[in-house]
């Protein structure tokens, strides 16, 4: 049976973000998260069901494209008498129980049992440094969230993802390799994990100069934890290669190698092929050319959620789910 295609929309940012994380925790649902008016009026998608407040009615009339079955209305007044109308501000569990497409799902596990009892890893490598590859692996997180549960890693040198996502944590993944390292017993990754749209994530670097002084027997250990953890899929971004890096990969059951458009690009892309075809590395990889950009975004500023949502999503969601070699997608 395949998942519902849920759409919600509201201006609020926190609001549906939170809601959002409840569903992808409670529900078997592929979430779409619209902020703007303008961005679900232009969005050319179709969902079973559309959960909005009341900014985007109109807009949701008249959208050129899309098909949009079931609309709830979020409203500010508790007393309206409509079953397409939801009080906004009580409980989410109470809010869904007048869903009926979403109470049916609510409870059903799309988690898949590992086979080996490991967790799967799932790597992004772009020897051109492409500016989306964040966002593109963090759309893998949640991609790959139909398969179980996602931890996801930034391994970048200098990472954005704290001023994307608007959290900055205490302890980050340094801290985390530290006690593993010095670690006689025990101890509890969960402290280190936080949650967003549906994926788990730890607090990566935030001091370029702290990469490149991991030894490669710390990351063999970090890797040996997280393989025995309860995630099933755990998706890695690479920013650059870490001390023991082909090693590492061997681990790997899949390295998306993300490129550009162009004849410079596509050389630095081939190049680093070439060289794991060299040094005979076991590791099942695929080309990805990603044409997108992030120099189109509303206002010329970063709206993650939506990016991760819209053609970018679309693209990582078809990787995913067809798993054909080589592939080159282009979106209009």
């Amino acid at each position: 049976m395949r998942n519902l295609e849920v759409a919600l929309c509201d201006c609020c940012e926190d609001y549906i973000l939170k809601f959002a994380s409840y569903l992808m925790s409670n529900v078997d649902a592929s979430i779409h998260i619209f902020t703007t008016t303008e961005s679900f009026f232009s969005d050319e998608g179709c969902y079973d069901v559309a959960i909005m407040s009341e900014d985007f009615k109109e807009v949701s009339e008249f959208r050129p494209k899309g098909e949009v079955k079931r609309k709830y209305f979020l409203c500010e007044e508790p007393d309206v008498e409509d079953e397409d109308y939801i009080y906004k501000y009580q409980s989410i569990d109470n809010v869904l129980g007048k869903i009926t497409e979403l109470r049916k799902q609510k409870g059903v596990s799309a988690s898949i049992k590992k086979s080996n009892g490991n967790s799967k890893f799932i790597g992004v490598y772009s020897p051109v440094d492409h500016e989306l590859q964040l966002p593109f692996s963090m759309a893998l997180g949640q991609g790959y969230r139909t398969g179980g549960k996602v931890l996801f890693l930034d391994l970048e040198e200098i990472s954005i993802m704290p001023d994307l996502i608007g959290s900055e944590m205490e302890r980050n993944l340094l801290d985390l390799l530290y006690e593993i390292n010095t670690s006689v017993s025990d101890f509890d990754i969960n402290t280190y994990v936080r949650n967003f749209m549906g994926f788990d994530f730890i607090q990566p670097f935030r001091n370029p100069n702290e990469l490149c002084e991991i030894e490669a027997e710390t990351w063999n250990l970090l890797f040996d934890v997280l393989a025995k953890s309860d995630y099933d899929v755990i998706v890695v971004l690479f920013g650059r290669t870490i001390n023991g890096f082909i090693s590492i990969l061997q681990r790997f059951e899949h390295l998306y190698v993300l490129g550009k458009p162009g004849d410079y690009f596509k050389k630095g892309q081939e190049a680093f092929m070439e060289y794991l075809e060299r040094i005979n590395a076991e590791v099942d990889r695929e080309s990805v050319i990603l044409p997108m950009s992030a120099g189109n975004l509303t206002d010329g500023t970063y709206q993650i959620q939506e990016l991760m949502q819209g053609n970018l999503g679309v693209f990582v969601k078809k990787l995913i789910s067809t798993k054909v070699k080589n592939a080159v997608e282009c979106y209009r």
